[in-house]
């Protein structure tokens, strides 16, 4: 008998999305519009969008699973390592980043990717930033996403996602998992052209993508404060 093959990480990100969204159910609902016209124009592409959770990158999987969408993610080395991640890691094809080795090996793997039809979704804020005072405001970005867009010759789509913080913050071990608790939604919004760069300055053409994902994430709290408004009004 032949060895088994790995599933394909496209095939192993589709089975994850459908499992996701069906464990997430009794905790949480999504409203998850716009970016049909980029996607029938993109084939592939950078996605940014805001770091403000720890649910975001399963949240992350079931949004782009309604558009077929099942882009890799560049994730620490120490994680694509571990015995225990690893599995996971590899089953969806992430790319490692080793922070101590610099980022030319990751770098070079996420341009091949991109070269091979496959997206890239990241974080250019590394880590989590969410301040309740300030909601609609983003942390300090890392230029990879201006250089990879460069080094590729592939557009830049952004999105803005809130009530992820709702699910998961940042401040706990858990989500909340009390199935009689009300579902927080989890809003997201994609922007149906991608961004304009202006100039070639690494540091500001990074500003410019992160403005625009914080104009998706006040379209997405325009979206929240309409529905509350209707629930209040029901």
């Amino acid at each position: 008998m032949g060895k088994n093959r790995p599933m394909r990480p496209e095939r192993a990100l589709a089975w994850l999305a459908r499992l996701a969204r069906v464990l997430s159910w009794p905790f949480a609902r999504f409203d998850i519009d716009g970016g049909d016209a980029m996607n029938d124009r993109v084939d592939t592409g950078i996605i940014v969008v805001d770091h403000r959770s720890l649910f975001d990158v399963v949240a992350g999987l079931i949004i782009f699973h309604k558009y077929r969408r099942y882009p890799r993610l560049l994730i620490e080395k120490k994680y694509v390592d571990s015995k225990w991640t690893r599995p996971f890691a590899r089953a969806i094809g992430a790319i490692p980043v080793d922070r101590a080795a610099g980022r030319g090996e990751a770098f070079r793997a996420a341009v091949e990717a991109l070269h091979g039809g496959i997206t890239i979704l990241l974080l250019p804020e590394g880590r989590i930033q969410y301040d309740p005072d300030r909601p609609l405001e983003t942390g300090k970005a890392a230029t990879g996403v201006s250089r990879l867009a460069e080094a590729s010759g592939m557009p830049v789509i952004a999105a803005g996602m809130i009530g992820t913080e709702q699910v998961w913050p940042g401040s706990r071990y858990l989500p909340y998992l009390n199935p009689f608790r009300r579902r927080p939604f989890v809003t997201c919004r994609i922007s149906d052209r991608p961004v304009v760069f202006t100039g070639a300055d690494h540091h500001e053409r990074t500003e410019e993508a992160m403005a625009d994902v914080r104009r998706m994430m006040a379209e997405c709290a325009a979206v929240a404060e309409r529905r509350t408004q209707r629930a209040l009004a029901a």
